[in-house]
């Protein structure tokens, strides 16, 4: 165990130390890992005295949140307002208070796989993620982050610092949905998140972008296939069935031991129109149909 006393000294560690290190904040995700033999690390290093590292911020019309804030203090956040109230909505889903005061943020993005909630709603806000060396610095959007399960864009001498996405505006709403097998503690059959933004005068959908904790591999991606069908036009029965029928084509999903192929691919339909209608009331104040 290797405990470093400020920043400076972590990123000095790992430029000197880059086999078998693995970094832990609270452990919610790499002691559960360990006990399965997942992975076996020659040397943890323990983050989670660098308090410099939980915090959330908004400069200018940016939203900055530290790798260790906990999945509690962000939903807790004054920050986190009513337009960016998703963040609660995937805290209430999260876990148990032991653990959303635990988990961090980092930790969540870091372990880059479909059980992770915090992915799907920083795909929809195109949010960006700040890496750190002692050489400097690395800002990447989280698609060129997330490259696999368990595999990310981070070098061995490398940190995540903080997560960035330009704040929603007045004619912007997000919205979070998952499924599975209670209303919270647990891991998602489907979870979605929808960022919509809307011209209000003509109902034209001027942007969305839409992520799924999967659409064709194990980690959570953007369907913009989907998205590309909704985009420029506007919010009609006529064009959402075009939607659905865009994001049927678009799925790729496939069964395990939870559940079938056939039942994730019809909740992501239920769940993405469930997330459009929800961002459509917050923005126009009344019901999609």
């Amino acid at each position: 165990m290797y405990v470093p006393s400020d920043l400076t000294d972590l990123l000095e560690y790992l430029d000197t130390n880059q086999s078998g290190v693995n970094l832990i904040a609270n452990g919610s995700d790499l002691i559960n890992r360990i006990q399965r033999r997942e992975v076996t690390p020659r040397v943890i290093v323990d983050l989670s005295g660098l308090s410099e590292f939980n915090y959330v911020r908004k400069e200018e019309k940016t939203i900055k949140i530290g790798a260790l804030t906990t999945i509690a203090d962000l939903a807790s956040s004054p920050v986190i307002d009513s337009r960016h109230s998703v963040f609660r909505e995937v805290a209430t889903k999260f876990g148990g208070p032991s653990i959303q005061n635990v988990a961090t943020v980092g930790g969540n993005i870091c372990a880059a796989s479909s059980s992770e909630d915090l992915l799907p709603v920083l795909l929809a806000l195109d949010a960006k993620v700040r890496l750190k060396s002692k050489f400097g610095e690395r800002l990447l959007g989280i698609e060129e982050f997330l490259k696999g399960k368990r595999l990310v864009e981070l070098k061995a001498n490398e940190i995540l610092v903080e997560t960035i996405f330009q704040e929603l505006d007045e004619s912007s709403a997000c919205a979070f949905e998952k499924v599975g097998m209670r209303n919270s503690l647990i891991i998602a059959f489907v979870s979605t998140a929808v960022c919509l933004r809307l011209d209000k005068r003509s109902g034209r959908v001027d942007d969305v972008r839409i992520a799924f904790n999967r659409v064709a591999g194990k980690i959570p991606e953007r369907a913009k296939r989907t998205e590309d069908t909704l985009r420029g036009k506007p919010l009609t029965m006529q064009v959402l069935e075009e939607t659905k029928s865009a994001l049927r084509r678009e799925l790729r999903l496939s069964s395990d031991f939870r559940v079938s192929e056939e039942y994730r691919s019809e909740v992501a339909v239920v769940l993405f129109m469930r997330s459009i209608a929800r961002c459509y009331a917050t923005l126009v104040g009344r019901s999609l149909v």
